[in-house]
């Protein structure tokens, strides 16, 4: 639980590494003012979520994201959520496509061994998996420099058979 700014009093927090932020208006104006020594921007706020699906889907895709959900990715990068309610008509009852429950989770030796408000040094928040194809560098401390260097830490991915693994990569590339 942490202070929102914005609406007053205890909320959960769902931005930054350490899901230290309730919300995108506080999340922006603590990284221009902290970070770029700016004020916060309608432009953040109303900025459009990367698109999925960009790359369409096919037989291999739609097959990993079988297998995604299959061996239990899906527990934390959850698909589909749905905003609340919001002064902005256009951000009100909105579904989109995250694919991250944003809380924090015990990373294990994956952790970064930073301790932030009451996140602990192996706590790291769900990282959102939209826009996937777009990044080079992976894991919230960019160590991994391929998608399968990241996931490799998991024991079920280590699991699968390099058919399997493939078209998981392909679904996740697809996003």
């Amino acid at each position: 639980m942490v202070s929102d700014l914005v609406h007053g009093g205890m909320s959960v927090g769902k931005f930054g590494w350490k899901a230290q932020i309730r919300n995108l208006i506080q999340f922006a104006g603590d990284a221009y003012l902290n970070e770029m020594g700016n004020h916060q921007s309608a432009f953040q706020r109303l900025h459009d979520a990367p698109p999925s699906r960009a790359l369409g889907r096919n037989n291999n895709v739609d097959a990993g994201e079988k297998v995604f959900n299959t061996i239990g990715c899906d527990s934390c990068h959850v698909a589909t959520l749905r905003t609340g309610s919001s002064d902005i008509a256009a951000l009100r009852q909105k579904t989109f496509h995250p694919y991250s429950d944003f809380p924090l989770h015990d990373m294990g030796s994956l952790g970064d061994g930073i301790v932030q408000g009451a996140a602990s040094a192996r706590e790291i928040r769900t990282a959102p998996l939209w826009g996937l194809r777009m990044v080079t560098r992976y894991l919230h401390d960019a160590r991994a420099t391929t998608l399968d260097q990241a996931v490799l830490a998991r024991d079920r991915y280590k699991a699968l058979d390099p058919k399997e693994k493939g078209k998981l990569l392909a679904f996740l590339n697809s996003l």
